[in-house]
């Protein structure tokens, strides 16, 4: 997890992760009805990089594929669910098979 963030992706692709990223970070804030204040944003963002790093840097997924997963990996993260990554080798956007456990978000 040493590769620099912005080699794991082009110029281009950084406001549509940036977006992903914003987006995964609003719907796990909205599921799990905490507080949101600075610090808590920046954590759940430190996640969803460490998270990209992963799946994009160290597995190689595309770039749909890790942001189609991301909030539900996130979630996982928050909730202290373990979780793998999706093994298929087959993959479809939104294909309503995110590769986590099914969870109840758990309230804060």
């Amino acid at each position: 997890m040493t590769t620099p963030f912005l080699d794991l992706i082009t110029h281009d692709q950084l406001a549509p992760v940036l977006l992903g990223f914003e987006r995964a970070v609003e719907q796990s804030f909205r599921e799990d009805g905490a507080r949101v204040t600075g610090d808590e944003m920046r954590r759940r963002l430190a996640i969803c990089e460490r998270l990209f790093r992963a799946l994009r840097g160290d597995l190689g997924w595309g770039l749909a594929r890790v942001l189609d997963h991301l909030p539900g990996y996130l979630c996982c993260e928050l909730d202290g669910v373990p979780w793998a990554p999706d093994a298929r080798k087959v993959w479809v956007p939104a294909d309503g098979h995110p590769g986590t456990p099914a969870t109840e978000r758990r309230r804060t």
